[in-house]
């Protein structure tokens, strides 16, 4: 959604990672820290080599986990000892473990394996612990015992000493492990006093081979998107990304959750959970920061999408738990760990203005309500889409998911800039039970609204369930047009306005559809990756075909976020779990799964693509008046952006935000 008319950015939904009474605190003084920057001046000869390639070497971690392992006792020379959740390993009773780890030539293609580290993690410790060997590969652990245990191969490779409990260890394996394939080892001891090591049975607790990987690959194709500045906020503790949207006045506001505490730029706030609200100038500087505090660990508050007014004020929508009050009285009281939807509005310097919940309801069973899309107008109305199950109510008549109410369908409402409901509808699930559900909302400078999501058969115009869709509304809420895209599966989950009235829209697709007198069909991958590609195109104001395209190749994409700015240029979000050419080049690894940023002209020409760094999560973007993108999101592990390393406070995920120059 553009950052030019709509002012609207909606968040990629945080889901059950996030989690307000309003104790409101607000920080704007500036911290001492300057923006991140490239890490080095490029010649013009560099220049030009980013407008080809942006070729580039990285380094990951890539972990394997252990196929097998077992071990022996000396004073049981029969008996087997595989299945249980510990590796033991001792002098005294005798006692040794094997393992065995296959390297797949998938993960090594087009890669430099550097290192190769075998991972254990020590439930009991020991002051001695055990030396580490190659093994023979003539066992299997439901059949391995003391008496044919396979012999050692070679030397030693590592001795570990003292082991402290409930620790990992390491053993560098990277003389022996040196390409593809199967490896074994055994742990030997060296003394009396013996290891506990956890076992492939505890999964988040396993033995694993962690390889370094280096590899190189086109990071940037086409000219443009150069990196403007990098900001990590949050400081220690842990900060979930909820949304982001552009300003009217420049710049951008964003929500988040945090658990522990929290600096996002101005004063740090120690309350232990909470939501919060933070605006942000065009270069990325922080101008202030507001928080919203649960009054008890049984209260969460959820943003899922954000908005700014043409005046500067603030709509957030998204999902509660309890009865939370942002200022104006606790909200309806939901059943214990069960969510309602909620719209709240905030002043242009975060003052907390009003505040409804909605709690849906179904007879005899569970129900749900979940917003996903927002938009604004020219009169500061709060417009939002999403699903539901069972019935709710919005403030005018009950809406019905589905005859039954057992599958979900689409709602859409309006609310006045005072919070009063003005219309509501649904679009209930299709005829054969396939749910409908809206994703994204859009609306025009004519007041029209425009949802886009995935409809159930027999619904604006689908033939069967799953198809994506978009839909235009009068500013009373009477259907104009529909454009279901038949043939494929898949939803439409993101709108942008264009200029003249018309508008863009992105989302996933599996199979054929036809657009403007052309056949997109979805590129089919090899298993277990199904044909499954992002899409990206126009309608005309009258909901005509004026272009679109698959943006994917053999493996998985979609594309679920997109902007535009006052020429009609777009930006879109993809993500992929491989390489994927976007209309430049292919950028990517071919296993790695990531997210890429693409800009397009308003007739669907590549201007440049860039890929993230596959550790930053949960990415939303927006563009400027200017045609910068602006990207939001969290990391939990040091990034890379334009060769500078970026690190979280503690380890816990702090926010991240990046601008891209037009």
């Amino acid at each position: 959604m553009s950052g030019w008319k709509m002012w609207k950015r909606v968040g990629r939904v945080v889901g059950v990672t996030a989690g307000l009474m309003v104790l409101t605190h607000c920080g704007v003084a500036e911290e001492a820290v300057a923006p991140g920057s490239t890490s080095e001046e490029r010649t013009p000869g560099q220049e030009a080599a980013l407008e080809s390639c942006g070729q580039v070497t990285r380094d990951m971690e890539f972990r394997v986990t252990v196929s097998e392992d077992a071990y022996g006792v000396e004073a049981e020379p029969d008996a087997t000892h595989e299945g249980g959740d510990l590796l033991l390993v001792d002098g005294n009773p005798r006692m040794e473990a094997y393992l065995r780890v296959s390297v797949d030539p998938e993960i090594l293609q087009n890669v430099t394996l550097t290192r190769a580290r075998l991972r254990l993690y020590a439930m009991d410790g020991s002051s001695d612990g055990p030396a580490l060997y190659r093994a023979g590969s003539n066992w299997s652990a439901d059949t391995l015992t003391w008496n044919n245990r396979p012999a050692r191969v070679g030397g030693v490779l590592g001795d570990l000493g003292a082991v402290g409990s409930h620790t990992w260890v390491e053993y560098d394996v990277s003389p022996v492990v040196t390409g593809a394939g199967t490896y074994n080892f055994a742990l030997i001891p060296t003394g009396g006093n013996g290891v506990d090591f956890a076992s492939s049975e505890r999964s988040a607790l396993e033995p694993q081979l962690i390889l370094t990987l280096a590899w190189t690959y086109c990071e940037r194709q086409g000219t443009g998107g150069d990196l403007a500045w990098t900001w990590a906020r949050g400081g220690a503790n842990e900060q979930q990304f909820g949304a982001m949207a552009s300003h009217p006045q420049g710049g951008f506001v964003a929500a988040a959750n945090y658990y522990g505490g929290a600096h996002f730029g101005g004063q740090t706030f120690t309350t232990n959970h909470a939501l919060a609200l933070m605006r942000y100038g065009e270069n990325g500087a922080h101008q202030w920061s507001r928080v919203y505090v649960p009054g008890s660990a049984d209260i969460q508050v959820r943003p899922n999408a954000l908005a700014v007014t043409p005046l500067g004020n603030i709509l957030v929508v998204g999902s509660y738990m309890g009865a939370p009050d942002f200022g104006g009285g606790p909200l309806p009281r939901t059943e214990p760990f069960t969510y309602a939807l909620f719209i709240a509005k905030f002043s242009p310097t975060g003052n907390f203005v009003w505040a409804r919940g909605f709690i849906p309801s179904r007879p005899g069973g569970d129900a749900l309500a979940v917003a996903r899309g927002l938009a604004t107008d020219a009169n500061g109305s709060l417009i939002v889409t999403g699903h539901f199950g069972g019935l709710l109510n919005l403030g005018g008549e009950v809406l019905r998911s589905s005859e039954n109410l057992s599958q979900s369908g689409m709602f859409l409402a309006k609310f006045s800039w005072e919070g009063e409901h003005l219309w509501s509808l649904a679009v209930p699930a299709g005829t054969n039970s396939s749910e409908s559900r809206g994703w994204d909302v859009a609306t025009g400078a004519d007041g029209r609204i425009f949802a886009g999501g995935e409809a159930g058969a027999g619904r604006l115009g689908a033939t069967q369930g799953r198809t994506p869709f978009v839909a235009a509304y009068s500013p009373e809420g009477t259907l104009l047009w529909s454009r279901a895209l038949n043939g494929p599966v898949g939803y439409v989950g993101s709108l942008a306005p264009m200029p003249g009235g018309g508008v863009a829209f992105a989302g996933r697709f599996e199979g054929t559809f036809s657009f403007a007198g052309s056949t997109l069909t979805s590129q089919h991958g090899t298993e277990p990756w199904p044909g499954i590609d992002g899409m990206l195109g126009v309608l005309s104001p009258a909901g005509g075909d004026l272009w679109a395209k698959g943006l994917g190749d053999t493996g998985f994409e979609d594309s679920d976020d997109l902007a535009s700015d006052p020429s009609g240029n777009l930006s879109v979000l993809v993500h992929t779990n491989g390489p994927v050419d976007l209309g430049g080049g292919e950028l990517g690894h071919p296993v790695q799964n990531t997210s890429a940023v693409a800009r397009f002209t308003s007739s669907g020409a590549h201007r440049w693509s860039r890929l993230l760094d596959q550790r930053i999560e949960a990415p939303a973007l927006d563009v400027s008046a200017d045609g910068s993108t602006v990207l939001g999101g969290q990391f939990r592990y040091p990034v890379i952006v334009d060769g500078v390393s970026h690190a979280p406070a503690d380890g816990w995920p702090d926010l991240l935000f990046l601008k891209f120059g037009p």
